[in-house]
C-alpha cells in the first residue's frame, strides 16, 4: 500500500473510462475500480448514440446541445472503428408538432455545434425515398443524421488506452469505504486491498449517492432521479439502411434504428425507478413501444417479433436552482474534506464524456501541481 495515486476513480463507466484516460495520458498516476465489468453497467445500456440531442432545444438546452454537437465530431473523428453516420427520418405530424418548428430545430441542430463533416438536414418525399415502410398518411419527412456507437466498446478504448499510460484497472472490485486517514485517501475494496489517493472522484451513475452515503460516509443534498430506459431489439424490419424518429402524442420520442445488420433497436421509454439496479423492461414498456412503432409502421410489429431486450437505469439531475426542472447535463459537486479533493459527478451522457473528462482535469489542476501536459484526448485515436 506504499505507493500515493494521484486520483482514484470509484466507477468503470464511460465517464470514469474517460476521466483516467485523460488523466493517465497526462502522466497522472490513476487507480480505477468497478463493482463489476468495465462498461457493463448503464453505459452499455443506452441507445448506442453519439447525438447533439435534438429533443433538448425544447427544453432551451442549448449551450448542452452546442457542446453535444461538438463532441459528436470530436468522438467520430476520435473513434471512427466503432461509429458511423445514420440518416435519422421524423415522419411530419401536423397534430405533434408544426412544421415550422421542426425545420427551426433542424436548422439550430446544424448549425449550432460549428463546421460538421456530418451532412446537413433536408426536407424528403417519404413515398418517393422509402416507399412501402411507413403507413399511407405518411408522406413528408425530415431527414438529419446522428453517429452510431458501440457504447460498451467505447468505454473499453478509453480503458485500454489508459492502461496504456500506466493506469491499474480493478474489475469487479467493489470499493467498500473510503477515509481520510494521515491526509490521505485510504480507500479499501472487497478483497480488502487498501489503496492510497490524493484525489477521489466519485463517477458511479446511478449509484452516486448511494456510494457517498453508504461507503464515503457523506451526505449530500444533490438530488437525482433515477429513469429506466428500456428497448427492444427485433427481426430487421425493412431493408432500407435509414433509422426513424418517430414522435409521440406524450411528446416524446422513440427511435428505430438499424442494429447488427439483422436486427432493429427499438427504444427508448422513460420511467422513474426508486433503485439504481436494473431489473429489466416492463410488459407496460413494451407495449408503449411497440404501439408507438406500430402509429408508423406498414408491417406492424407484435411481441413474438422480439428477440431480445435490455434496460439501462440513469441518473438525471434536478437542477440545483430549480427544483422542477431536470436535465442530461451534468454537474460537479466537488468537496474539500480536510484539504482533500473529493469530486462527485452527477448526470452526464455518453455523448459528452470526453469533454466532462476534460472538464473534471481543469478543475483539479490547482491540486495536480506535477501535471505534465494539458487538453489531448481530442487529437488521439481511440483503437
Amino acid at each position: 500500500m506504499s505507493k500515493v495515486f494521484d486520483l482514484f476513480i470509484i466507477g468503470g463507466g464511460i465517464n470514469g473510462a474517460g476521466i483516467a484516460r485523460d488523466a493517465a495520458g497526462r502522466g497522472l498516476s490513476v487507480c480505477l475500480a468497478d463493482k463489476g465489468e468495465i462498461g457493463g453497467a448503464t453505459s452499455s445500456w443506452s441507445t448506442k448514440l453519439i447525438h447533439g440531442g435534438l429533443r433538448y432545444l425544447e427544453n432551451y438546452e442549448f449551450k448542452l446541445v452546442r457542446e453535444s454537437l461538438k463532441e459528436r465530431e470530436i468522438v467520430y473523428k476520435i473513434a471512427k472503428s466503432i461509429s458511423k453516420p445514420v440518416p435519422f427520418i421524423i415522419p411530419y405530424v401536423d397534430k405533434i408538432r408544426p412544421a415550422w418548428l421542426i425545420k427551426i430545430g433542424l436548422f439550430l441542430y446544424d448549425n449550432l455545434g460549428g463546421k460538421s463533416k456530418i451532412p446537413k438536414s433536408k426536407t424528403i418525399d417519404l413515398k418517393k425515398n422509402f416507399p412501402n415502410i411507413l403507413k399511407e398518411e405518411y408522406k413528408t419527412g425530415f431527414r438529419y443524421f446522428d453517429i452510431q456507437i458501440d457504447d460498451k466498446k467505447l468505454t473499453k478504448l478509453n480503458i485500454k488506452d489508459a492502461k496504456k499510460n500506466k493506469a491499474k484497472i480493478l474489475e469487479y472490485n467493489k470499493v467498500k469505504k473510503a477515509k481520510i486517514i494521515d491526509n490521505q485517501w485510504i480507500i479499501t475494496l472487497q478483497d480488502g486491498k487498501k489503496i492510497k489517493s490524493k484525489i477521489l472522484i466519485n463517477a458511479s451513475g446511478p449509484w452516486i449517492n448511494e456510494t457517498l452515503h453508504k461507503n464515503i460516509k457523506i451526505t449530500s443534498k444533490k438530488k437525482i432521479r433515477l429513469v429506466k430506459g428500456s428497448h427492444i431489439i427485433t427481426k430487421k424490419l425493412y431493408k432500407a439502411d435509414v433509422a426513424f424518429t418517430f414522435q409521440n402524442t406524450d411528446k416524446r420520442i422513440i427511435f428505430v434504428i438499424p442494429y447488427k445488420r439483422k436486427f432493429s433497436l427499438i427504444g427508448t421509454t422513460e420511467i422513474e425507478v426508486k433503485s439504481p439496479e436494473n431489473q429489466g423492461i416492463s410488459k407496460k414498456e413494451i407495449g408503449y413501444l411497440i404501439k408507438s412503432v406500430n402509429n408508423y409502421l406498414n408491417n406492424e410489429i407484435s411481441k413474438k417479433d422480439i428477440v431480445d431486450t435490455y434496460s439501462g437505469v440513469r441518473p438525471l439531475i434536478e437542477d440545483f436552482n430549480t427544483a422542477s426542472k431536470v436535465t442530461r447535463d451534468y454537474v460537479f459537486d466537488l468537496k474539500i474534506i480536510n484539504k482533500l479533493p473529493l469530486l462527485n459527478i452527477y448526470g452526464g451522457k455518453l455523448t459528452t464524456y470526453r469533454k466532462l473528462s476534460e472538464k473534471v482535469l481543469f478543475d483539479l489542476k490547482k491540486f495536480l501541481p506535477k501535471t505534465k501536459k494539458g487538453p489531448w484526448t481530442d487529437k488521439k485515436k481511440l483503437f
